[in-house]
């Protein structure tokens, strides 16, 4: 006995199809970001820094809760933070336009821009 299609299998396999279709176009569209700003707030402060990621350099960042930010091979992460989840560490490498990361617990946000 041959089986039939229904509505449904067909509308789940056409949003697979699209999801698959816009994560590529996504992906095929990233550029690269050529500097990261990294906004701190605590206390009462408020700091902006621009970090240059073409700069291998380690970052030591004092806040309420110091962290550490590493740029290496054009991207930048969080290796280490006093705050108390580490939530920030598992953000991971970021390099494209866009992106971000941060520690809100040490105020810290790390955002990839592509220049200018």
């Amino acid at each position: 006995m041959k089986k039939i299609l229904n509505i449904n299998t067909i509308l789940i396999g056409l949003v697979l199809i699209a999801g698959v279709a816009g994560m590529l176009f996504i992906n095929a569209n990233k550029t690269a970001g050529s500097k990261a700003v990294v906004d701190i707030n605590f206390e009462g402060k408020q700091e902006r820094m621009e970090i240059d990621l073409s700069v291998n350099k380690t970052h030591h960042i004092q806040t309420n809760l110091p962290v550490t930010l590493v740029v290496e091979n054009g991207e930048i992460w969080f290796t280490d933070s006093q705050c108390p989840d580490h939530l920030c560490e598992g953000f991971g490498k970021i390099s494209y336009d866009g992106e971000s990361a941060s520690c809100l617990p040490a105020g810290v946000i790390v955002v990839v821009s592509e220049g200018n």
